[in-house]
């Protein structure tokens, strides 16, 4: 399509047409997609819950007149018949500092450069983790093989193959003399090869799988999955199909990898932007679930010599009650009978009262004076990315500024201009739970 007009931001910043602020208010396309959380599919780090609500992916700030990227990262196009539109939304902090996150989180390593990928494509980081999030996935389902699931055969004819069927035999040899037997045998589950399948598939038209490094056995894995998948014909799997599938315990670690290759799928296809009619297709990266991933596995890496162990954070309460709700704080951590309580906030921190969100605030306070009635908490608070050029020191004290062996603190890992900067942040955790 000829008429192409591109948007760019980086997320929880302004964006921008043709190298300045979009200030018009009723920015058509803007407009349209600023909602479209829901009709854009949003890749999934992790099975946890999260008590967070979906952030518009654009809004109009009116303190500063113009429009807004939230706090997603990713690709979205929309056509409106006439015109093809796109925004590109990148890391605030720069891609380096992205992959730092995901090696964290992944524990892979993803420091090699930018320079190894030979593209002009703004967005190639983000489709090259999605690309290894894949990877990953698949090595660690694959450990005993392909899965595979018992079928049976119904033989008919004049010698036993397997397990002679007495009832169905009395019938068919009075018949013509034949009898039926059942026999058993393993084949591979053809939907989960059909989806993997298809997800590779895609991963190398889109994503660009091919220029990742994978392992020579992950190669050869990828080499039977997609012989096989070509030979089930390109079936159609449908939505009544993958949640249909059923693991057996040896195969369990497949469900994930199927999971993460039905997204891929969906955000492809639009899906279900075109069984609504809709224009939109895209994908999107939650970066707030990304540094609440990162922060919890930071925190639990760096505490785990120390004995605190991650537990997990979804609670009841009022469990009797019509008004009962679930408190899911992001890390709880627990150690002889003591708890610590963070929530990670993907938000603006320089040190200045307006920096921390009152809801923000009150709701961590909530946190932990429900923790207090199940143990002590040893140390409870709010965990920002910080920009390295702020100097001010961890702000800690005792809760509520009383007397008190709760530590609240508002801190986080240091965000510099080429890594993130743990050690401040980590002595400090250290220094109080040791």
């Amino acid at each position: 399509m000829a008429n192409k007009i591109e948007y760019t931001a980086k997320d929880c910043l302004e964006v921008i047409i043709k190298g300045k602020t979009v200030k018009k208010t009723d920015d058509s396309f803007l407009s349209h997609i600023k909602d479209s959380t829901k009709n854009i599919y949003c890749y999934k780090l992790s099975k946890r819950e999260r008590d967070i609500e979906p952030d518009p992916i654009v809004y109009y700030d009116y303190n500063k007149s113009q429009w807004s990227a939230g706090r997603y990262i990713g690709d979205i196009q929309y056509s409106d018949g006439r015109k093809l539109y796109s925004l590109t939304i990148l890391p605030r902090f720069g891609d380096k500092i992205l992959m730092e996150m995901f090696g964290e989180i992944f524990k892979i390593n993803l420091t090699e450069g930018k320079s190894r990928f030979h593209t002009d494509n703004k967005n190639i980081y983000i489709k090259l983790l999605v690309s290894l999030i894949w990877s990953q996935k698949l090595a660690e389902a694959s450990r005993h093989g392909l899965p595979r699931k018992r079928v049976f055969n119904d033989n008919k004819g004049y010698s036993v193959k397997g397990k002679l069927l007495v009832k169905p035999s009395i019938f068919s040899y009075c018949k013509d003399r034949t009898i039926i037997s059942r026999s058993y045998e393993k084949s591979y589950d053809e939907k989960v090869i059909a989806i993997i399948s298809s997800a590779y598939r895609v991963l190398k038209a889109e994503y660009n799988f091919e220029q990742l490094s994978v392992s020579p056995n992950i190669l050869n894995i990828i080499s039977d999955i997609d012989s096989l998948g070509h030979t089930l014909n390109n079936q159609c799997i449908t939505e009544s199909d993958y949640h249909s599938i059923s693991y057996h315990p040896i195969y369990q670690s497949f469900k994930e990898l199927v999971d993460f290759s039905w997204q891929i799928l969906k955000s492809s296809t639009g899906m279900d932007n075109q069984s609504k009619g809709l224009n939109v297709s895209g994908y999107l990266i939650d970066m707030a679930e990304v540094w609440e991933c990162y922060v919890r596995s930071l925190v639990q890496k760096q505490l785990k010599e120390y004995g605190w162990k991650l537990i997990d954070s979804t609670f009841t309460v009022y469990e009797n009650s019509f008004f009962r709700r679930r408190i899911i704080p992001d890390i709880v951590l627990f150690k002889d009978g003591e708890y610590c309580v963070f929530d990670a906030k993907y938000k603006m921190m320089e040190f200045r009262n307006c920096d921390v969100d009152r809801e923000d605030f009150f709701q961590i306070h909530t946190y932990i004076s429900y923790m207090q009635k199940i143990g002590k908490v040893k140390m409870a608070g709010l965990l920002y990315p910080i920009k390295n050029e702020i100097t001010q020191e961890s702000s800690c004290s005792p809760l509520f500024g009383l007397k008190d062996n709760c530590q609240f603190i508002i801190d986080g890992p240091n965000i510099g201009t080429e890594s993130l900067i743990k050690d401040r942040f980590i002595d400090v955790l250290k220094r109080t739970l040791n």
